[in-house]
């Protein structure tokens, strides 16, 4: 799948129970790579979700381990006022950006089931656009049996 610069929402049904249950919603184009890598690799027996799982652990280390760093360096003595206004301004961005990021998965979430009732009205489209006023949206739908039901 040839993923833009569109927003994307990546839907995760599982059809085990009989009917289309949304499982799983990804809005970010480096898990929903991880993802579809995940469900077509056979050597992976695990459910590709954990996959995704395991990716945002390691973005959340990392950005932790950064996190410390920065703060160290400003604990250190001597620390130039340039470094300091720096590290501040980053201490700022990085709270702005995960209020952005909670905004963000709850508007996703209002997307979603709004793109799964759409995908269960025509269990064919598994990739359309949801267009708005002023916005588009690319839902795209994996159909994937193995992936435990629960909704991110």
């Amino acid at each position: 799948m040839k993923i833009g610069h569109q927003p994307i929402i990546a839907l995760i049904v599982n059809h085990a129970s009989g009917h289309p249950v949304l499982a799983g919603i990804l809005t970010q184009v480096e898990e929903i790579k991880v993802f579809e890598d995940a469900l077509y690799d056979e050597s992976l027996p695990r459910d590709p979700m954990a996959e995704v799982e395991a990716y945002r652990s390691r973005v959340v280390q990392d950005d932790e381990e950064f996190a410390d760093f920065v703060e160290t360096l400003l604990a250190q003595p001597g620390v130039r006022v340039d470094v300091q206004e720096h590290a501040s301004l980053w201490f700022k961005s990085k709270r702005k950006i995960e209020n952005f990021k909670k905004a963000e998965i709850e508007a996703s979430k209002v997307i979603a089931q709004y793109a799964f009732q759409v995908y269960c009205g025509d269990v064919s489209k598994t990739d359309f656009t949801l267009a708005g006023p002023t916005a588009q949206v690319r839902v795209v739908v994996f159909e994937c049996d193995q992936v435990s039901t629960h909704v991110a």
